[in-house]
């Protein structure tokens, strides 16, 4: 049964950049355990709610509420640590560490050992490490990409590397993740590997709020679709509602 008390809200949430208003006073929420979309065209202020959310910009005006306590303001560690993580639209991998490393190093942000406790190989840490690589492995048989874990992550396919990202922040153990046009650059065949793992990931217990342009897989695996158009909210609720309302039908979706 979906909690009734919302997972994520935005209240009148405002972003200028000068005299751009990239986000005005956009107030919506997100439920647990769904997998929620937001669309609109270019420029429409989906990506600036997701920085301003995740704490990369601040805010304007108006505050974020995560698990129902306010975030507004707070660096983007410390939004992480809540259990609210990311992805962006360009690939922020490390190119030259294999495939478990690069999950094992964004676990290591959370871990207790300090440089010293690591330098002098101290029991307790020798321990976190076994562990730390035992769960990053766990995450790469999630995404089903074990058999990569020792290459460079840059000798990847793209689509792969996509993945990769996907998993890091899956490793963060996150209660809402965030992602950022995950099918970019994606071809059929793995834009269909995407929509199944996210949909795995949501009937894991993790929510998936995102921000995508394609609208096949937009309809296709989201619960629920949020439409912006100019910083403002156009119109919410389920695919079908979203897909026969006559304003994102002439606007975004073509008349058909």
């Amino acid at each position: 049964m979906m909690d009734a008390v919302p997972l994520l809200r935005t209240e009148n949430l405002s972003r200028h950049f000068g005299g751009v208003k990239a986000l005005s006073e956009l107030t919506f929420t997100v439920r647990k355990g769904l997998i929620q979309a937001v669309i609109g065209p270019n420029g429409a202020g989906k990506t600036t709610l997701f920085n301003v959310i995740s704490g990369v910009f601040p805010q304007t005006s108006g505050k974020v509420f995560f698990q129902e306590q306010e975030i507004t303001g707070l660096p983007t560690h410390a939004i992480a640590r809540r259990g609210l993580t990311r992805t962006f639209q360009n690939l922020r991998l490390f190119s030259e560490m294999t495939v478990l490393e690069n999950i094992m190093v964004g676990m290591h942000l959370q871990s207790r050992g300090g440089f010293l406790a690591s330098a002098f190989r101290l029991p307790w840490v020798l321990r976190e490490e076994k562990r730390i690589r035992e769960e990053s492995l766990g995450w790469l048989d999630f995404v089903e990409m074990t058999q990569y874990a020792n290459i460079p992550a840059a000798s990847l396919p793209f689509g792969k590397q996509r993945i990769l990202e996907l998993a890091r922040g899956l490793a963060l153990k996150p209660s809402l993740l965030m992602l950022d046009e995950p099918a970019a650059g994606l071809n059929i065949r793995e834009t269909e590997e995407l929509a199944a793992l996210i949909l795995r990931i949501r009937d894991n217990g993790i929510t998936v709020l995102l921000v995508e342009h394609d609208m096949d897989l937009v309809m296709g695996i989201s619960d629920h679709v949020t439409v912006v158009d100019q910083g403002k909210k156009l119109a919410d609720g389920d695919p079908e509602t979203i897909r026969n309302d006559e304003r994102v039908l002439k606007a975004y979706l073509g008349e058909e």
